[in-house]
C-alpha cells in the first residue's frame, strides 16, 4: 500500500491512538510531550487536510511517520507496518502484539549528556565528499549544487565566495544529496543539516543531525561592512547568501528570538538592514496563516530592538511577494533563495542594489519601539 493512500485513512484520533500505544500520553485538554521535558509542547492539527504532529520545544513539524522514525528509533519501513497494522491494514502481524520500542517515551533530545561534541560532529562532517573536481565529476558536482541554487550563480560567484560555499556544503553519496554545516560564532561546527525528501508528503525538508543543537546560533557573514545586512531564514537562503556575497544574518527559525553576545559581537559598526521575511507558506487561506504571520511579527519586533546600536540610518522589511509583483510580476517569490530560482543571473545584479531602486519596490520602514505587522 503506497503512502498517499495510508494518509487518506489517518485522522486526528488515530494519530493520538498511535501515539498512546506507545506510551504518550495524550490529555483530552491541551499540549503532550514526547519528550522529557517539564511543559508539554507537543501537538496535533490539521494542514491541507493531513494530520501533523508540532513539537514547539525543539522544532520538530512532520507526519505519524516522521514521529515514529524521529522519536521512537524506527526506520521507514518498521513505521509503515506499526501503523499499517494500527489501522488494521495488514493481517501480517496481529497488531495486539507489536512490541513497542525499548523506550516507553520519546528519547531527550535537549539532554545535554547525549548531544555530540564538536569534534564528534567533525569526524562525521570529514566522513561526506568536498565539492571539488578531484572528488567528483564536474557534471555531479553541477547536479548537486542545482539542488540547493541555479548552479549558474555558483559560476559566476567571485572566488572568496565560492570558497565560502564550498567550505560549508559537501556531497552525503548514501543519500545522493547536499549536506550543509551551520557553525558557532567560534568557528566551531554546530550540525549538519541534509536534504530530506519525505516520500509520503512528496516534499523537500532540511533535517539537523541527531544530537545537535541545530537553532542555537545564527549564521553571520560580513563581507563588505559599507553595505546593509540582509536578514534571512531557511537554509536555501543561507546557501544562496553565500553565493551572492552579500552580507546576512541567517537566523536557524523562525521563533528565533534573542541575539547571543558573541553573535552581535561580530557585528563591529553600524548598517542598514534588509529583513527578507520568509513568508513560504503553502495555503494562504488556511487558519494557521494569520497565526503564523503573528509569529513571524512578533519575532521581528523581537530582534529588532537588539539591533538599534547598530543601525546606521535605517531597517527595511521587505514582503518579496510585493517586490516582485510590483517589480516584474512574480507571484511566487516569497524569500531569497525563489528570487534566485525564477529570476536570471541579470535580477541578481538588482537584487545587490535593490535597497535604492525606490522607484521599483515596496517597503516597510521599521519604527523604534513599535511592533512590526506583516
Amino acid at each position: 500500500m503506497e503512502y498517499h493512500e495510508i494518509h487518506q485513512m489517518i485522522d486526528k484520533e488515530a494519530v493520538k491512538g498511535i501515539l498512546s500505544s506507545l506510551g504518550v500520553n495524550i490529555p483530552s485538554s491541551g499540549n503532550f510531550k514526547l519528550r522529557d521535558e517539564k511543559t508539554p509542547s507537543g501537538a496535533i492539527y490539521l494542514s491541507n487536510g493531513k494530520v501533523r504532529i508540532k513539537d514547539f520545544g525543539n522544532g520538530f513539524n512532520g507526519d505519524i511517520f516522521d514521529c515514529l522514525i524521529d522519536y521512537f528509533n524506527m526506520d521507514k519501513q518498521k513505521a509503515k507496518s506499526y501503523v499499517m497494522n494500527y489501522l488494521g491494514l495488514s493481517d501480517e502481524v496481529d497488531y495486539k502484539h507489536i512490541s513497542a520500542p525499548a523506550f516507553k517515551k520519546a528519547p531527550i533530545k535537549d539532554n545535554q549528556d547525549i548531544k555530540l561534541s564538536s569534534d564528534e560532529i567533525s569526524k562525521i562532517w570529514d566522513k561526506y565528499i568536498p565539492l571539488t573536481k578531484r572528488h567528483l565529476s564536474a557534471e555531479k558536482i553541477e547536479t548537486i549544487i542545482n539542488k540547493l541554487i541555479p548552479v549558474e550563480y555558483f559560476k559566476t560567484a567571485n572566488l572568496e565566495d565560492k570558497k565560502a560555499f564550498l567550505k560549508l556544503v559537501k556531497y552525503d553519496p548514501a543519500q545522493d544529496e547536499p549536506v550543509v554545516a551551520t557553525f558557532t560564532p567560534a568557528g566551531e561546527i554546530l550540525t549538519i543539516r541534509h536534504r530530506r525528501y519525505k516520500v509520503y508528503d512528496n516534499i523537500i525538508k532540511w533535517k539537523s543531525l541527531k544530537n545537535t543543537s541545530a537553532n542555537k546560533y545564527t549564521q553571520i557573514r560580513i563581507t563588505n561592512p559599507a553595505d546593509p545586512i540582509f536578514i534571512i531564514e531557511g537554509t536555501y537562503d543561507y546557501t544562496t547568501a553565500l553565493l551572492l556575497g552579500i552580507n546576512f544574518i541567517a537566523l536557524p527559525s523562525k521563533a528565533y528570538k534573542h541575539f547571543k553576545n558573541d553573535e552581535l559581537a561580530l557585528l563591529r559598526g553600524k548598517y542598514n538592514f534588509v529583513i527578507l521575511p520568509d513568508l513560504d507558506f503553502t495555503n494562504e487561506n488556511d487558519d494557521k496563516y494569520s497565526s503564523f504571520k503573528k509569529d513571524l511579527s512578533n519575532s521581528i519586533s523581537a530582534l529588532l530592538p537588539q539591533l538599534e546600536p547598530f543601525i546606521k540610518d535605517e531597517v527595511f522589511i521587505m514582503d518579496m511577494r510585493k517586490v516582485f509583483s510590483y517589480f516584474k510580476g512574480i507571484e511566487k517569490v516569497k524569500d531569497l533563495s525563489d528570487l534566485c530560482l525564477v529570476s536570471d543571473l541579470y535580477d541578481s545584479i538588482y537584487l545587490k542594489v535593490f535597497w535604492i531602486l525606490e522607484s521599483f519596490i515596496y517597503r516597510d520602514y521599521y519604527i523604534k519601539g513599535e511592533n512590526y505587522e506583516l
